[in-house]
């Protein structure tokens, strides 16, 4: 079985933490055709680029070297869409996961209450 390259690591990197090719692009500023061809392995990425890439990530060019998709993907879940699916994440975190969500949605909330109010409605 063929290693994944360097480029198809970063490209799952990417779709895991749901960044498009153009907010990637855009970082390193790079047209996203410079980009695509970084994932799709047309062109020799410099190291130098590897570490804004993984700077991007809030990686260690290690961890993107040594991505390995399938020891994530059992340990964390399905991807779905965008995102990693919570079904083997521990519960722990998960319920806190959970709670900042709702306390995000909370502070929404109340934020729209004060917007209208100051709006007079």
């Amino acid at each position: 079985m063929n290693m994944p390259s360097i480029g198809q690591k970063i490209k799952k990197i990417r779709e895991i933490k749901g960044y498009k090719q153009e907010f990637m692009a855009e970082k390193l500023d790079i047209s996203q055709q410079s980009y695509s061809n970084i994932e799709s392995d047309k062109i020799d990425v410099p190291f130098s680029k590897i570490e804004n890439i993984a700077e991007i990530f809030q990686m260690r060019v290690e961890d993107i070297i040594s991505f390995d998709e399938k020891f994530v993907l059992n340990n964390y879940g399905e991807i779905k869409g965008n995102q990693i699916g919570l079904n083997n994440f521990p519960s722990e975190l998960k319920q806190l996961y959970d709670d900042k969500i709702k306390l995000l949605e909370d502070k929404i909330s109340y934020q729209q209450e004060i917007i209208n109010q100051l709006k007079g409605k």
